[in-house]
C-alpha cells in the first residue's frame, strides 16, 4: 500500500524538478560571486548551526590565528552573512595563543552552539608544545557569554570529543600535559562535570581506564586520526585511535568497544599501510557496517587509498541464508566484527581494496595529506560525500606538490563503482565480496577540476536542499599563513534518486527551557543540540529490483585537526519505489535500550531526532519550564525555509524520543500544482464532455422510440 504514494511523490518530484532547475546542463557550478564570502579574510575552522535554524553556518578562523568569527547562511538571500557579536580577538599577552582547531559543541547542554578552541605559544617553532583549551560558551542572543571558560591544557595530540560515561555530556580523550611523559602516561579523560550556577569549570581531567584484556599499547599519533564511531554494529559508538609504534615505524589503529555501564574494553587492533593519513569512516559498500578509507603515500610517492571492509553478519536477503542479521537484529553487536587484513588477502577475501592514483590525479601530483602553509599542525583529511545519491559514499580528495603551495594544486572527485575484473584495484576476492572502487568524474566537473591552488576540500549541503556541494579552500595573495580563498562549487547533477537526512541531538530539553534561560528564545530557534558526537543512523530500503539492503551511517565522528565535519548526515538512497522501511537511531545514553526505530520514513526529507528524557531534567532547577516535561515540539516549521513538520512523542525510554520530520518545500511545489492542477482540469473535461454526449444520445433513443407505431394495436 506504500508503494503507490511513494511512486506518485517521486513523479511529482521529478516533474517539478525540470521546472526549477537552476542552471541549464547537469553538473558542478561555481557560486563564489552568491554565496557572500569573497571578504573573509582567514579560513573556514569548523560546521554548526549557530543560531537553530536548521541551516549550516560557518566558523571562521583568521588569517593569523588569533580570533575567529561567525558567518550565519540566510536562506532568503542565499548567502552567508557575518554576524559581529560573534567575532573574538584572543589577547596574545601576557602569554601567545595562536588558534591550532576549533570544535562546535554542547558543552554545558543547554542546546546552544559552544567553541572549544585550542591553540599553542609556538607551533612553529615549538610544535610539540603545551596545547592549551578554552570554551566560549554561545549565546544567540549576543554571540557568547562575556568570560570564557579555561580547560586543563593537554599534549600536542588534539583531544578527541567523545561521551566517557553515558550521560549524552561532551567529554573529551587525550593525553593531559600536566605530569605527561611520553610512552608512560596512559589517556586521560575531561570528565564533563559542569554543574548549572557554578562558573569556570566544566572538565575534571581523570585517567581513562579500559576494562577486561588489555589491548596492545597505543602512542597517539601525531597528528592521529582517532574517532568515536560505532564499528561492531549495536548502534552504540565506539572508540577507534590511530596509534604510531617509533621503534617499527608503523602506524596501527586499536578499537575499544562501548559496554555501557561496563566500561570500554578491547575490541580489535590491526596495521594502516606505509605513509597512512587521516582515517575517514563511511559505509562503503552499503552492507550495514563502517569501513574505515585511509589514504596512503609511499616513500616512493606512490600513493593510493586503501578501504578496510568491516566484517560483519551481512543482513539476510532470503530465507535460505544462514548466519545473517535479521531486520530487528540491526542494532545488535556483532562481537566477531574485524578488519583484520593477512599479506595475500586469502584468509578473509574482499577485506581489502586498493585505488591506486596514479592515473587518476593530475600528472606530477600526489595526495596532499598535510597543509604545510598553516601555523600548527593541519592534515589534509579525505572528505566522504554520495554526490549522486546513489547510495554509495564517493571521495573527495586533494592533491599537488608536497612542500611547494606554489605549483598547482587541485580536487577530485571520485565516485563510487563496483569492483569488476578491469584492472580497477580490486582483487578477484573482492569482485566476488562484491567490494567497490571508485573512477574518477569528469563529466561536468569542470569547475571543480579547473581550480589549480587548492589546499583543502570538503562536502556541504549549501541551503539544506538535499545535494552535497563543494567547498574549496584556495591559496590566498595578500594574506597571512592560514588566510585562504573561499570557493563554492554547486552541485547541479541531475539525479533520480533520493537522499535523507538526519540530525541528532544531545538530549536537551526540545522546549530550549533550560538552566540560563531568562527570556524567550528567538522566533524560529531551537536546541538542536549542535555537534553531537557518536549518534549512529541504520536504515533499509528496497531498490528498484526488489532488493532490500541496509546502510550506516555516522554523527560527528571527529573534531580533530579542524576535520570540517558536518554537524548532521545526509546521505543518497538511490533509486528505490518505496519509503525507508526502516531507520534506526542510536545514541550514546547508558540505558538497558539505546537506540529506537522508525518505520515508513519520507524520502526527501530531513529527520531531528531530539533524544530527550524526563529524568535529565533533574539537571534543572526546581521550578523550571522544562522540568518533568517532554514536548513534542508540534508546529516547529518557523526554520527550515517554511518546512512543514510533525512532532512524534511516547513515554518510557526511547519512546519517550521526539522525532520532528521535515519536507521542504522547493521551487518545484508551483510548477507540481500547476501539473496537477492541469490534468485535473483536462480528466473533468473530458468527463463532462463524455456526461453530455450520453445524455445527447440518450434523447435521440428517447425521441426516436416516439415515433414507432404499434400496427398490432391497429
Amino acid at each position: 500500500m506504500k508503494v503507490v504514494p511513494a511512486t506518485v511523490l517521486a513523479l511529482s518530484y521529478a516533474i517539478g524538478s525540470a521546472f526549477a532547475r537552476k542552471y541549464p546542463t547537469s553538473g558542478l557550478y561555481n557560486v563564489d560571486a552568491d554565496v557572500g564570502l569573497n571578504d573573509v579574510k582567514g579560513t573556514v575552522a569548523a560546521f554548526g548551526d549557530f543560531n537553530g535554524d536548521k541551516f549550516t553556518d560557518i566558523i571562521a578562523l583568521g588569517d593569523d590565528q588569533t580570533s575567529f568569527s561567525i558567518y550565519l547562511w540566510d536562506h532568503a538571500l542565499w548567502k552567508f552573512s557575518l554576524l559581529p557579536t560573534a567575532t573574538v580577538a584572543i589577547a596574545q599577552t601576557p602569554q601567545p595563543f595562536i588558534i591550532t582547531n576549533i570544535v562546535p559543541g554542547d558543552f554545558n547542554h543547554d542546546g546552544r552552539l559552544d567553541l572549544l578552541v585550542m591553540g599553542q605559544a609556538d607551533p612553529v617553532r615549538n610544535p610539540k608544545g603545551e596545547l592549551m583549551m578554552r570554551i566560549y560558551l554561545g549565546n544567540i542572543d549576543s554571540g557568547w557569554d562575556p568570560e570564557y571558560v579555561t580547560v586543563p591544557s593537554s599534549t600536542p595530540q588534539q583531544p578527541l570529543t567523545f561521551d566517557y560515561n553515558g550521560d549524552m555530556q561532551t567529554d573529551l580523550l587525550g593525553y593531559a600535559f600536566e605530569g605527561y611523559q611520553a610512552g608512560v602516561s596512559p589517556l586521560s579523560v575531561w570528565r564533563n562535570v559542569y554543574t548549572p550556577g557554578v562558573p569556570g569549570k566544566i572538565f575534571d581531567v581523570v585517567p581513562m581506564n579500559f576494562t577486561g584484556e588489555p589491548g596492545p599499547a597505543c602512542s597517539l599519533a601525531d597528528p592521529h586520526s582517532s574517532a568515536f564511531v560505532d564499528l561492531n554494529g549495536d548502534c552504540l559508538a565506539d572508540i577507534f585511535l590511530t596509534c604510531f609504534d617509533a621503534a617499527k615505524n608503523q602506524h596501527t589503529y586499536v578499537v575499544y568497544v562501548n559496554n555501557k555501564d561496563a566500561g570500554y574494553s578491547f575490541g580489535v587492533s590491526g596495521l594502516l599501510p606505509e605513509g597512512a593519513g587521516q582515517v575517514t569512516f563511511a559505509d562503503i559498500d552499503g552492507d550495514g557496517a563502517i569501513d574505515l578509507v585511509v589514504p596512503a603515500c609511499n616513500a616512493e610517492g606512490r600513493c593510493s587509498i586503501y578501504v578496510y571492509y568491516n566484517q560483519q553478519i551481512p543482513l539476510c536477503t532470503s530465507k535460505d541464508q544462514k548466519e545473517c542479521r535479521k531486520v530487528s537484529n540491526l542494532c545488535t553487536a556483532d562481537p566477531g566484527f574485524s578488519f583484520s587484513v593477512d599479506p595475500d588477502h586469502s584468509t578473509l577475501p574482499g577485506a581489502l581494496v586498493r585505488f591506486p592514483l596514479d592515473n587518476v590525479l593530475p600528472e606530477g601530483q600526489q595526495l596532499l595529506l598535510t597543509d604545510t602553509a598553516f601555523k600548527g599542525t593541519l592534515p589534509v583529511t579525505v572528505h566522504v560525500g554520495d554526490y549522486n545519491l546513489d547510495g554509495y559514499p564517493d571521495l573527495l580528495v586533494v592533491s599537488g606538490t608536497p612542500g611547494n603551495n606554489q605549483k598547482p594544486s587541485s580536487a577530485t572527485l571520485l565516485q563510487s563503482v563496483l569492483c569488476t575484473s578491469n584492472g580497477d584495484g580490486c582483487l578477484p576476492s573482492a569482485v566476488t565480496a562484491k567490494r567497490r572502487t571508485f573512477v574518477k568524474v569528469t563529466e561536468g566537473a569542470g569547475p571543480l577540476n579547473s581550480v589549480q591552488d587548492v589546499r583543502a576540500a570538503a562536502f556541504l549541503d549549501l541551503d539544506e536542499d538535499g545535494t552535497v556541494d563543494i567547498m574549496l579552500l584556495r591559496n590566498a595573495n595578500g594574506q597571512q599563513a592560514a588566510g585562504r580563498a573561499i570557493t563554492m562549487i554547486h552541485n547541479n547533477y541531475f539525479n533520480d534518486a533520493f537522499f535523507l537526512k538526519t540530525l541528532a541531538s544531545n538530549g536537551v530539553s526540545p522546549t530550549w527551557s533550560g538552566q540560563h534561560d531568562t527570556k524567550p528564545a528567538k522566533a524560529g530557534a531551537k536546541p538542536f543540540g549542535v555537534n553531537y558526537p557518536g549518534a549512529t543512523f541504520k536504515f533499509t530500503v528496497l531498490d528498484t529490483s526488489g532488493i532490500k539492503r541496509a546502510n550506516q551511517v555516522a554523527q560527528y565522528p571527529s573534531s580533530t585537526y579542524s576535520k570540517l565535519t558536518l554537524p548532521y548526515s545526509l546521505f543518497g538512497l538511490g533509486r528505490t519505489n518505496n519509503y525507508v522501511e526502516e531507520l534506526f537511531v542510536g545514541v550514546t545514553r547508558n540505558q538497558p535500550e539505546h537506540f529506537t526505530t522508525y518505520s515508513g520514513v519520507i524520502p526527501n526529507s530531513q529527520l531531528i531526532i531530539i533524544p530527550y528524557q524526563a529524568e535529565d531534567e533533574s539537571r534543572l532547577p526546581v521550578g523550571s519550564a522544562a522540568a518533568g516535561t517532554a514536548a513534542a515540539g508540534a508546529g516547529a516549521g518557523a526554520g527550515g525555509g517554511g518546512a512543514e513538520a510533525f512532532a512524534a512523542e511516547n513515554k518510557g525510554g526511547p519512546s519517550e524520543w521526539t522525532l520532528e520530520l521535515y519536507i521542504r518545500p522547493g521551487d518545484y511545489v508551483p510548477w507540481v500544482f500547476v501539473v496537477v492542477a492541469t490534468a485535473i482540469a483536462i480528466l473533468a473535461g473530458v468527463v463532462v464532455g463524455l456526461n453530455w454526449m450520453e445524455k445527447r444520445e440518450d434523447e435521440r433513443e428517447r425521441k426516436k422510440a416516439l415515433h414507432i407505431i404499434n400496427f398490432d394495436a391497429l
